[in-house]
């Protein structure tokens, strides 16, 4: 198997990173099979390289394999919706990891869902856990799994905010979707609770993202 190395600055974002894998090197479906994967290793190697946060994949954090086939509605959502995982909050690799697999295991064991509820999570170590994805539709809002990405802080948050590193892989996270072309531009982002009658995420978490130029209150 060979790779092409590619310049970061010079990466095409989003649909055109598939392009630069664009070598067959095996049967069709071994070949859409790495070339998935290669297409992931390189979306990582990118958030990694912005030096703005680290995207921590399934196979990293220990998932257990996903059966989920629905894609979003819009391949370019224009909502995010920002949710708690109203558990154990963490603040290292080895805590974050353990609770995102509790999540999971809650999720796909009690709930029967096909994967964990959300797009991606965020632990108070400043690391992004990778869920669904950009590309799937999740379990998270009703009205809103297939039009949105829904991004969970790792933790309980109706007593206090989470800590400056986690704001900031969200505030990254954000705009790296943006800039990969897995976020419109002009998305918008609510609380869990504005669109849900629920306290997910926790008023601290809503008067922050309140304050910003993507709110809207629905």
């Amino acid at each position: 198997l060979s790779v092409r190395f590619v310049q970061l600055s010079h990466l095409p974002w989003r649909t055109e990173a598939e392009q630069v894998l664009s070598k067959p090197f095996g049967t069709e479906v071994d070949s859409k099979m790495v070339k998935a994967e290669i297409v992931l290793f390189v979306l990582c190697a990118l958030s990694q390289a912005t030096g703005c946060f680290q995207l921590i994949t399934p196979s990293r954090w220990g998932g257990m394999p996903a059966n989920c086939s629905a894609p979003l509605k819009n391949v370019l959502p224009e909502n995010v919706v920002i949710i708690h995982t109203a558990g154990p909050p963490c603040q290292s690799k080895e805590e974050c990891s353990r609770e995102t697999r509790n999540v999971q295991d809650y999720h796909l064991r009690v709930k029967h869902w096909c994967d964990i509820a959300y797009s991606f999570l965020i632990g108070e170590d400043g690391n992004v856990y990778e869920g669904r994805g950009w590309r799937a539709e999740g379990a998270h809002t009703f009205g809103y799994n297939d039009l949105s990405l829904g991004i969970a802080f790792i933790g309980l948050f109706t007593e206090r905010s989470p800590n400056e590193a986690a704001w900031k892989a969200l505030k990254c996270l954000l705009d790296f979707s943006v800039k990969i072309g897995y976020l419109h531009p002009d998305y918008l982002i609510m609380a869990h609770s504005d669109v849900s009658d629920i306290v997910s995420p926790g008023e601290h978490i809503r008067q922050v993202i309140s304050k910003w130029p993507h709110y809207k209150h629905q």
